[in-house]
């Protein structure tokens, strides 16, 4: 952006059960804000899936409570959720509802995935196992196995992303960031789509989009997207990233060895570095910056919280649970002879069908004990990435945090946990990362 002009940046972060929107002054300041929640599908326990129209049914909504700012809006900056596979017609309508990161029902095309390619060379491309879910070539081949007639019909398969920006610009593209977690990209050249893994798993190359660098426009809102929005016509659309990447450009941990910690519906790290190694134990995907890369953990967090609270605390009210016993909760020790699996929702580092567990139990533990070990055990795919990370470079002793669950009382629990490290609360960095992106590619 050359020179003090003033500007508005629209914001939108999709995210698992709600869209956050913003806008941005050419400062960063958030001018207005708006949440917007839906409700994913769960059929089976397995197949966890949303229809893309109600998700994009959640982005017209959020417009409208951001009615003043439609006719001033200067530029849109998405991220979101991933992996979330959609299937596709020549129009951009979607065949199959989105399949999202937490469905589990591809195990076994992650067992065909490995067999056909080998772990070696899925680490040594991608960097990435085909986890069930987590890694959407399955939730592809899963389609190509069960319906075979709308694999054929697909005229394109991608992340949400894909969908969002053929409906506002009428272009086909995904993002390096969302590319890495389809399991088929060459994530360490930063390059394409890769021959030999789409080869190998009989997967079209021509089923898939194309690939844009997150820091660029990717094309201006159409007349049709226009009418539908409310927005002006011509508007430039940054391709942007998938939600975490944007938190960690947003946040600052662009240096290797930054931690980023987002403590939501799931418990995420990011470790920034610029010479990735590949490990089965967690993920890898570019950062949205160029010859820099996010390694990855996740687990459940605040849904498992929330389970728990729904069928051990069924006397309290939920207000009470959040604003008074889990802040008493996480003063105390850290300590507990209860162990906690943390499988609810399966394991997404995992390439075998895993539940959730409890061991230790007697007669003397009491629900506060369980609900400790859960909170601890929750970590344990976490701390041992970092652990692995240690040993390839410096970390930064001070771990950015943000998401919903941050709080002063439970910052003393993490640091706890996170032994040797502290923590820098921040807010709001999906959205900040989303600004700062659109800032970068004005400045051009």
């Amino acid at each position: 952006m050359k020179g003090d002009i003033s500007l508005n940046i629209l914001s939108i972060d999709f995210g698992t059960s709600s869209l956050k929107m913003a806008v941005l002054d050419e400062n960063l300041n958030i001018l207005r804000d708006t949440k917007v929640e839906y409700a994913y599908e769960v059929i089976n326990k397995t197949h966890i899936q949303i229809d893309a129209e109600i998700v994009y049914a959640a982005f017209l909504k959020g417009l409208d409570n951001l009615q003043e700012y439609k006719s001033k809006i200067d530029i849109i900056a998405p991220c979101n959720f991933s992996p979330t596979l959609v299937a596709m017609d020549k129009d951009g309508n979607p065949l199959y509802p989105v399949i999202l990161h937490l469905d589990r029902r591809s195990y076994p095309q992650s067992e065909f995935a490995i067999k056909a390619v080998g772990k070696e060379a899925f680490l040594n491309i991608n960097g990435n196992l085909p986890f069930p879910g987590g890694i959407s070539c399955t939730s592809i081949l899963w389609i190509k196995d069960n319906l075979p007639e709308i694999y054929k019909q697909t005229y394109k398969f991608g992340h949400f992303n894909t969908y969002f920006h053929r409906r506002l610009v009428g272009k086909w593209a995904t993002d390096p960031t969302n590319a890495s977690f389809t399991g088929i990209y060459e994530t360490f050249k930063g390059g394409s789509w890769s021959e030999e893994l789409c080869k190998g798993l009989g997967i079209d190359m021509d089923k898939l989009p194309d690939i844009v660098p997150s820091l660029s426009i990717i094309g201006h809102l159409t007349r049709e997207a226009a009418a539908e929005t409310g927005l002006r016509e011509g508007i430039p659309v940054l391709m942007g990233s998938n939600d975490t990447s944007s938190a960690a450009y947003g946040v600052g941990a662009v240096n290797p060895g930054d931690i980023l910690n987002i403590s939501g519906s799931n418990e995420i790290v990011t470790i920034t570095t610029d010479k990735p190694v590949p490990n089965e134990y967690y993920y890898i995907r570019t950062s949205m910056e160029a010859d820099k890369w996010l390694y990855l953990a996740i687990t459940v967090g605040g849904f498992a919280v929330e389970w728990f609270r729904k069928e051990f605390f069924r006397d309290m009210p939920k207000e009470d649970f959040f604003y008074k016993y889990f802040p008493e909760i996480v003063k105390q020790d850290c300590k507990s002879d209860v162990i906690f699996e943390p499988y609810l929702a399966g394991d997404r580092h995992s390439l075998e069908l895993k539940t959730g567990a409890f061991r230790g139990l007697t007669f003397d533990t009491t629900r506060d004990d369980v609900f400790i070990a859960l909170l601890v055990g929750t970590y344990e795919p976490i701390i041992r990435t970092i652990e692995i990370c240690k040993t390839q470079m410096k970390l930064n002793p001070n771990i950015f945090w943000t998401g919903g669950m941050v709080s002063d009382a439970y910052m003393q629990f993490k640091k706890k946990v996170f032994k040797g490290f502290d923590f820098v609360m921040t807010r709001e960095c999906s959205t900040l990362g989303n600004g700062k992106a659109a800032l970068k590619v004005l400045s051009k």
